[in-house]
């Protein structure tokens, strides 16, 4: 754990790295407006709060609501920070920073603002001689890359996901067939928040049989059978998410037991489930640096495709994770960043049969020189309870 001199000078560090940016792009500054982005660079975290963060190239200022102002004056972690609050009208001290600051070309997160919103932003400062530049993912851009407050919030996080599912695995089977889908998902839920998880990161998934073949499922009031069971999991530390998905199978009943898989399907799902885990192997084994997105992709859906599945597997390999958890990279054919050292990614391929099930099986890792560190320990091998 990292003390508060030791945080204060990671972010100290963060906003260095953001000034040299815009230097090097030629702009005088930018106008932060997504609240995990303020996050990043202040330690202030307000959902939805129409806060703002104006960063020039020797000042910085964050407005706030009033009803945000206490707490923004207790989690700001830089100290050059002017922490300033409205009531009704933004516009107003908006226009007063840009009224007082030297600089001509400011960017903005255009994609965060609405054109409303963006018009309102152009015409202010447009009252003070300053011009409005489109800077879309600008931030994000130095967010793909974790330092070691993030790693280790994300760690956390992944570790309290992880024994949640290790819990549900080592349930009993008759146990699991009394809770509905969506029970099971408040349940483990529970457990998260319960190991120290502010919150689940997304809506839980958990699909039993058939409804495994949809990969977005929501839960629904359906008592869970023998079959199959796809979990799809993940919870907030710290403001850093976590993301794991298994698919497990429920030992079948005595013969004549309703509500039974059919034989046939579960052999089916049990051949599609080796060649998912196969895919994702391979694709964990040969993750690194220095290797594309698109390349990566390429591994596990090619092993896939030779096994005869390619069109089942409909969605990208995995996705980057961290204050949100679905960020930059995207782990796609059409993606070509190069993965660096310390992005966090899942590898979650998937096979997916309408009317039978899928299977999807999600770790996430961090990227290193010469390999990718696995953040979960949960088993995968074909998981009977």
């Amino acid at each position: 754990m990292y003390n508060l001199i030791e945080k204060k000078e990671i972010f100290a560090g963060r906003l260095k790295k953001l000034r040299r940016r815009l230097d090097e792009i030629g702009a005088d500054g930018i106008i932060i407006i997504k609240d995990e982005n303020i996050f990043y660079i202040t330690g202030f975290y307000g959902h939805d709060s129409g806060s703002a963060l104006v960063i020039t190239k020797k000042e910085v200022f964050l407005i706030v609501h009033f009803i945000y102002f206490e707490k923004a004056k207790t989690s700001v972690l830089l100290h050059e920070t002017n922490i300033m609050q409205f009531r009704s009208n933004k516009k107003e001290v908006f226009e007063k920073i840009f009224s007082e600051i030297e600089g001509e070309s400011f960017g903005i997160e255009s994609s965060f603002v609405n054109y409303e919103s963006y018009i309102k932003y152009k015409k202010s400062l447009k009252k003070t001689a300053k011009k409005l530049i489109n800077l879309p993912g600008f931030v994000e851009k130095q967010r793909i890359i974790k330092d070691s407050i993030e790693l280790e919030a994300i760690k956390k996080a992944c570790s309290i996901a992880d024994e949640a599912i290790k819990n549900i695995i080592e349930m009993e089977p008759e146990r699991i067939k009394d809770f509905t889908e969506s029970r099971m998902a408040l349940y483990i839920e529970e457990l998260m928040l319960k190991e120290g998880a502010s919150s689940r990161a997304f809506n839980l998934i958990v699909a039993g049989n058939a409804s495994s073949s949809l990969p977005h499922y929501e839960p629904a009031h359906k008592i869970l059978q023998n079959g199959i069971l796809l979990f799809d999991i993940g919870c907030i530390w710290e403001h850093y998410c976590s993301d794991i998905t298994r698919t497990i199978f429920i030992r079948n009943g005595p013969p004549g037991q309703k509500n039974m898989m059919c034989r046939r399907n579960i052999d089916k799902i049990k051949e599609i489930y080796d060649i998912v885990l196969g895919a994702q192997l391979l694709a964990l084994q040969q993750c690194r640096e220095g290797m594309t997105c698109s390349r990566l992709d390429a591994i596990a859906r090619d092993f896939i495709e030779k096994k005869g599945y390619g069109q089942y597997f409909g969605h990208g390999l995995g996705h980057g994770v961290g204050l949100e958890v679905h960020e930059g990279p995207t782990i796609s054919g059409k993606d070509n960043t190069v993965l660096e050292e310390n992005m966090v990614i899942t590898i979650e391929p998937g096979i997916y049969i309408g009317g039978i099930g899928g299977v999807r099986i999600e770790d996430m890792v961090i990227v290193k020189k010469g390999c990718a560190v696995n953040l979960y320990n949960c088993p995968k091998t074909e998981i009977y309870i």
